[in-house]
């Protein structure tokens, strides 16, 4: 079991937000953000801190709490983005690709060693 984010990393959060512009200085309305913030999420403060990041650095004001919460869906969707290949695939590893080294010489240079990448045969590469 995960355990809930505390008060003081949400007070961190909250005043990392209070630099963008239309921040919400009134007590009740940063009690709302609060709010919003624990939607977002009470356990993870990694993604809770990757969400209030992505606030400051679009500079575009400050969003409504629906915003907020359109924001961390959209990120939480995009870290859930599926992997290239088979996740057990023993070759690729789950990222679609083998990657092997081999020695090249192109004639006026030195001999040095070449990586090479090819799709695996999880996702249809040969």
């Amino acid at each position: 079991m995960k355990k809930h984010i505390t008060d003081a990393v949400y007070d961190q959060e909250i005043e990392r937000l209070s630099g963008v512009k239309g921040f919400p200085h009134l007590p009740k309305e940063q009690a709302e953000l609060r709010k919003a913030l624990r939607r977002v999420s009470d356990v993870d403060a990694e993604f809770l801190h990757r969400v209030v990041s992505d606030v400051i650095d679009a500079a575009a004001g400050f969003p409504t709490s629906k915003e907020l919460m359109q924001r961390a869906e959209d990120l939480r969707r995009l870290s859930a983005r599926k992997s290239a290949g088979v996740a057990g695939c023993e070759h690729c590893h789950g990222s679609g690709f083998v990657v092997s080294f081999r020695q090249v010489t192109p004639q006026g240079f030195e001999p040095y060693e070449a990586s090479f990448a090819a799709v695996c045969t999880c996702r249809g590469g040969r």
